[in-house]
């Protein structure tokens, strides 16, 4: 998994799942690879167990030292508390180092509490967000996104998603892979069985939130939705196109939807949108991603935001080829494309214009 070389802070990889979609197997063949030979582990007590016992060589407390050498601690509470105290362990020398966490969620999990916690300061000054992986069961992978929320949440967040017991029923294996393409277009997807099984190596070619590698995964999420939902629909005025994707299978709450935007924007226009979108339907809020052309800003501005929390903003240093313009999608649960454009279409008439730096 490379790293930033230019950032010190620890790069969590979060791995999540419903229940019985193969994490925990999947964790355990990761910490049998070299490449996670320095990795610290957490996982929650509640729920499936998250590490084979046949694994585990010693403990201390609250730390665990798995016979792969990897170091492993429980959620007893507060996540935030746990890495601080995994942090404080390491200074002191009571854990020995370790370069990179994994975080294994419980299987009804909502991934976006994980998520907020390690974009928000304290936590963001020792550890950065580097990946979501979420699994999905391939056989029973289509009933439980139609029956269960926590796995659709899972799915749409996830930056990396592996495809379990794909050798078990092949049929079943080619339809949840059409579905999560419908549901979340920007994820990477991968197949996985008892005897092949993706590497960490295999998951992480771009750290998802270093600056020097946004642009190609960026470029990649975006035209990804764009070809999920083809050039169907569209409206007159500067929104170039309005693609809506329907994944209406999985939830009738849930939408995919991309707005492109031909003219630069006005940054204040862009922030009083989206503080106004978290500030009235925070939760709903799935997983936004864009790209700004930016009034004043020869570069292009990202946006990224899991619910309720936008990362800050940062400036790319080129544009990615043939996206010289502004492009953001939505992942949301009870909100509408219609709504959202009215949101900005209202702070556009309201605010005053101006061309503020992001």
């Amino acid at each position: 998994m490379p790293v930033n070389p230019n950032d010190d802070r620890l790069p969590v990889t979060l791995l999540t799942g419903f229940l019985g979609s193969g994490k925990t197997t999947l964790l355990n063949a990761w910490l049998r690879s070299p490449e996670l030979a320095n990795a610290a582990v957490i996982v929650n007590e509640f729920g499936e167990i998250g590490i084979d016992h046949a694994l585990i060589a010693s403990s201390s407390d609250n730390t665990i030292e798995l016979s792969t050498g990897c170091l492993c601690c429980t959620v007893r509470g507060d996540l935030v508390d746990t890495l601080r105290e995994l942090i404080v362990s390491r200074e002191k020398g009571e854990v020995r180092a370790f370069d990179r966490v994994i975080i294994e969620t419980t299987g009804l999990a909502d991934p976006a509490p994980v998520i907020q916690a390690l974009m928000t300061f304290p936590v963001s000054r020792r550890f950065r967000l580097h990946q979501v992986v979420t699994t999905v069961d391939a056989v029973n992978g289509a009933r439980t996104l139609a029956e269960h929320p926590e796995s659709v949440k899972q799915a749409a967040v996830a930056d990396e998603i592996v495809i379990t017991k794909t050798d078990i029923d092949a049929a079943s294996a080619d339809r949840i892979v059409a579905e999560l393409k419908r549901l979340n277009p920007g994820a990477r997807l991968h197949a996985s069985s008892l005897d092949k099984m993706p590497a960490p190596s295999d998951l992480a070619t771009i750290d998802i939130y270093d600056p020097a590698t946004k642009t190609p995964d960026v470029a990649r999420w975006l035209q990804a939705e764009q070809h999920a939902q083809g050039d169907e629909g569209g409206h007159g005025g500067h929104h170039h196109h309005h693609h809506t994707h329907d994944i209406n299978r999985h939830s009738a709450a849930i939408a995919s939807f991309v707005l492109d935007f031909d003219k630069p924007l006005q940054w204040e226009h862009v922030a009083n949108w989206l503080d106004a979108l978290v500030l009235g339907h925070g939760e709903d809020l799935l997983r936004v991603k864009g790209i700004l052309d930016i009034a004043g800003r020869e570069r292009p501005i990202v946006v990224q935001a899991v619910q309720s929390l936008f990362h800050p903003p940062f400036e790319l240093p080129v544009w990615p080829e043939g996206a010289h313009k502004s492009r953001i999608v939505f992942i949301t649960r009870n909100m509408s494309r219609a709504f959202v454009e009215e949101v900005l279409a209202t702070i556009q008439q309201r605010a005053p214009s101006g061309a503020s730096a992001a």
